[in-house]
């Protein structure tokens, strides 16, 4: 019944299981559960948080733009997540002289602190992630996020 369903709404009997958006979405919100638990036992941060002071961690310091434009989250939840961050004393924020819109962000030594008590069990469900898959199938699942990604930008451009 579901697969005549399928193929008579959809043109295809492809089960919800197999459709692209629907497995991403469905990993997505377990990996970001599961990483929010984490997060909330080892430091009190939300997953924003984090992944604002991994780039500081990668960086040293740098700018919402710069954040923006290698990870394409929203720049206004980046800007508010930011600020709070600022006001907690996890980062700290300095003008850029030569630009005055461009404020530069650091991770303050609470912030490492916090960072680096999060970071062992995050760096542990990374490998752990990882190493449930073969070298072979760890490189098809990245060139398969790639060819997904290039697809949608193709798509986005046509639009």
């Amino acid at each position: 019944m579901a697969t005549a369903r399928l193929q008579e709404r959809y043109g295809t009997a492809v089960p919800l299981r197999q459709m692209v958006s629907y497995r991403l979405s469905r990993l997505q919100a377990k990996l970001n559960a599961q990483a929010t638990k984490i997060l909330k036992e080892n430091g009190d941060l939300t997953l924003m948080q984090w992944r604002i002071l991994v780039m500081l961690d990668l960086y040293g310091e740098v700018t919402i733009a710069r954040i923006v434009r290698e990870t394409e989250f929203d720049k206004g939840l980046l800007s508010r997540t930011a600020k709070a961050m600022v006001q907690k004393g996890l980062i700290a924020t300095k003008s850029n002289d030569s630009d005055l819109r461009q404020n530069h962000l650091s991770m303050t030594p609470q912030g490492r602190g916090v960072f680096d008590r999060a970071f062992a069990p995050m760096r542990g469900r990374q490998d752990k992630l990882l190493n449930s898959m073969s070298d072979e199938q760890r490189e098809n699942l990245f060139e398969a996020f790639e060819m997904i990604e290039n697809s949608l930008d193709e798509m986005r451009e046509n639009e």
